[in-house]
């Protein structure tokens, strides 16, 4: 099937190169010869004019005038704040919570998400509308970034099956066909931190440009063993050939690499808020036990990703409406050695990955507003191997398929100059195909011998039609009403403990008012949201008879799980060089009928744990957050900013399992920068500090036999500064 899409799509690029020629007469005359290539010159036009562009619903838009909950991070944030990875990015958006975990990070929306394990995320992350898997790639280091969008609640009639709770997507900056120009970052701070980055753009010819990146960011560990550090490198670059406004063809090809420690977590006591302690790793042994196991020379462990990510982008205007196809090719190798919760894990995980979409959209002058599209998606993880050493557990994966196909529509018609109406469908059918084989580890010579008991193929196939239904209307010219009903599916399948789980399905309903009043010096925004599951997935660990008997599994909860909040959103300007954010969100949750099994003796009797009307974990009740900044203007046209931000977020529960040191306590984080810039913002310079107070927060508990708890923590106070060039 891929063979064939790839030629079709390699045949209608040809044939649309031929004819562009002859679809040119009928383009708007007055059309900007490379529109689409300079959205980030759009974006920030549109954020001094007071309005964002986002392309969150497959077309580019105002933010405000879309009718979804979006937050939207612009590039001269992240310069400011230090801030190369997508984890620490999104942290302090209102109604997200991060997951770190020892293989990256993923997230929680609205108190939706995966701790890391188990099944696909509900949350999807999309770098330049490529669909990303791995958590490593998730929370490692970006680079070029022109802005990230946090679209919160179910996408998935436009994004998919895994978009239950949200969708996170990176857009990064395309060449521009108008410059030459270059773009430094450097930066140093606290832990040895090193984040250096450059882009050049070289505009070739009036039609083809390029614009290469490389960046490197790492420190040393935040842990006292080392471990919790960072050593990624980035190299990337983009073609784009515009013959004219109605063909763009853009080229990408990125390399990504992490080579470091890995990550790292602390025996969770009384005092783990006072310090960052972890067991040094040159004399290893497992903590529950008090066995020595194998581990690499002087038991240090390690981490090690290399992923190569292929992108093609075709988009072809005939005027009535834009065609673009875009293709994701993505090859990935995972090998570490992770001492992780008083154990010892070494890994190989490979990913191939395959993702086609192809979508047409209404021009930006239709009466009625449409785009309808087809998605395919082949990941194939074959030949990942897993050895738990101090236990002497071996799984081996010679067969690990997942495909997803899809196609979708959505349209918006207005009833009249104030009133809209949105319909949307999707149809989605996922497989799966899955073999573990099962065996012993022999960890006392190196490299480790296992021995496998071969087992039987899993497969499985689920489909599902999900919908949305939605109403605008415009209160006043900047002031919008919304509602929306929608449905969304997330696949089963097999978790690593060979049990099989169904899909879990979502119906949301949700609505809000977007305003800019006082002549735009004020925006206030307002949402609410209902989603009720069925068939949610829950990832969680089952305590063995010891710790060496810990299993992973994802089971689905009978009956209906319910969340439900709001959010109030508003940023005063009160003057041109003066402007306060302020956001305050809730969110509850109640489990439906749930009694999981929690630890299991070795005759197989198990205890069991009743979540019934319990609230999901990582999620807190109440999130606040507010920020300040003032502009002095200086004489020489020169500039300096001081920002001051704070987030308070209220108590939650780490893990799905209530046990001594699971609840985080209520917290608040404070950030501070200072920014000096050079007449004409050329270049600047910005001293920061995150996480003022040194503040620990439990991002992740995990249980290790009886009494031992294992966490894992936020980033401690971090500071530096940032030198920023653009030439």
């Amino acid at each position: 099937m891929n063979r064939i899409f790839v030629c079709a799509l390699l045949a209608g690029t040809a044939w649309a190169a031929g004819a562009h020629a002859a679809f040119a007469q009928d383009a708007a005359p007055n059309a900007p010869a490379n529109a689409a290539a300079k959205s980030a010159a759009t974006t920030s036009d549109a954020e001094d004019a007071g309005e964002i562009i986002v392309t969150a619903m497959k077309r580019a838009g105002s933010v405000q005038k879309t009718p979804a909950s979006i937050a939207v991070i612009g590039a001269e944030t992240l310069q400011e704040t230090g801030t190369s990875d997508l984890a620490s990015a999104v942290e302090n958006v209102p109604a997200v919570q991060v997951q770190r975990s020892n293989t990256g990070a993923s997230f929680y929306i609205r108190g939706i998400g995966s701790r890391g394990v188990g099944g696909s995320s509900p949350v999807s992350v999309n770098i330049d509308g490529v669909y990303q898997q791995k958590g490593d790639i998730i929370a490692g280091a970006f680079a070029d970034v022109e802005r990230i969008e946090v679209l919160r609640g179910p996408q998935g009639t436009l994004y998919g099956r895994n978009a239950n709770g949200g969708t996170v997507n990176i857009i990064t900056n395309d060449p521009h066909l108008d410059e030459n120009s270059a773009d430094i970052t450097l930066g140093v701070g606290n832990y040895s931190a090193i984040h250096a980055e450059a882009a050049v753009n070289l505009a070739l010819t009036p039609t083809l440009a390029i614009r290469a990146v490389g960046a490197v960011d790492r420190h040393d560990g935040y842990l006292s063993n080392g471990l919790d550090d960072q050593n990624d490198r980035i190299g990337r670059i983009k073609v784009l050939w515009q013959p004219d406004p109605a063909l763009r063809v853009l080229l990408s090809y990125e390399h990504f690499a992490i080579d470091k420690k890995g990550a790292g977590n602390v025996i969770i006591s009384d005092d783990v808020a006072n310090k960052r302690y972890a067991e040094p790793y040159n004399e290893y042994t497992v903590l529950t036990t008090g066995d020595a196991v194998y581990c690499s020379p002087n038991c240090q462990p390690y981490y090690r990703v290399d992923a190569d990510q292929f992108n093609a982008q075709i988009d072809y205007d005939f005027g009535f409406a834009k065609l673009t196809a875009l293709t994701g090719i993505q090859r990935y190798t995972n090998r570490h050695l992770q001492a992780f919760s008083g154990g010892l894990e070494w890994a190989y995980e490979p990913l191939d990955q395959e993702s086609y979409e192809v979508r047409l959209a209404s021009a930006d002058s239709s009466p009625i507003s449409w785009v309808v599209g087809g998605y395919w998606l082949d990941q194939d993880l074959s030949g990942e191997t897993k050895y738990v050493l101090h236990i002497a557990d071996a799984t081996y994966y010679p067969l690990q398929q997942d495909r997803s196909r899809a196609v979708f529509g959505q349209a918006t018609l207005p009833l009249t100059s104030a009133l809209r109406l949105t319909a949307g469908l999707r149809y989605t059918k996922d497989t799966f195909r899955k073999k573990m084989d099962g065996g012993t580890v022999d960890g006392s010579v190196w490299p480790a011998q296992a021995d496998y008991t071969e087992s039987t193929a899993f497969t499985g196939s689920y489909d599902k039609v999900t919908y949305t239904a939605g109403i605008e209307y415009d209160l006043a010219a900047q002031a919008m009403l919304y509602g929306k009903f929608s449905t969304g599916f997330r696949s089963g399948g097999i978790d690593d403990n060979g049990g099989a789980y169904g899909p879990e399905n979502i119906k949301a309903i949700e609505g809000g008012i977007k305003s800019r009043l006082l002549g735009s010096m004020l925006t206030l925004n307002l949402g609410g949201y209902y989603y009720f599951y069925n068939g949610y997935q829950l990832d969680y660990v089952v305590q063995g008879a010891d710790a060496t008997s810990d299993t992973v599994t994802t089971s689905n909860i009978a009956g209906t799980t319910r969340v439900w909040g709001a959010e109030l959103e508003a940023q005063l300007r009160p003057s041109a060089n003066d402007t306060l954010n302020a956001a305050i969100a809730y969110q509850g949750s109640r489990f439906a009928a749930a009694n999981i099994a929690t630890s299991c003796d070795s005759d197989g009797t198990c205890t069991y744990t009743d979540l019934t009307g319990r609230s999901l974990p990582r999620s807190p009740k109440w999130t606040l957050n507010g920020a300040y900044e003032h502009a002095f203007d200086l004489a020489d046209g020169s500039r300096i900013k001081a920002h001051v931000d704070a987030m308070f977020k209220s108590a939650y529960q780490a893990d799905v399992i209530t046990f001594t040191y699971s609840r985080q306590a209520p917290y608040a984080i404070v950030n501070a920068r200072l920014v000096y810039e050079l007449p004409g913002g050329a270049a600047s310079v910005s001293a920061y500090v995150n996480n003022l107070s040194n503040q620990t927060v439990i991002e992740q508990a995990n249980t290790a036999g009886p009494t031992t708890r294992y966490g894992i923590l936020n980033a401690p106070r971090t500071y530096g500064v940032t030198l920023t060039g653009h030439f």
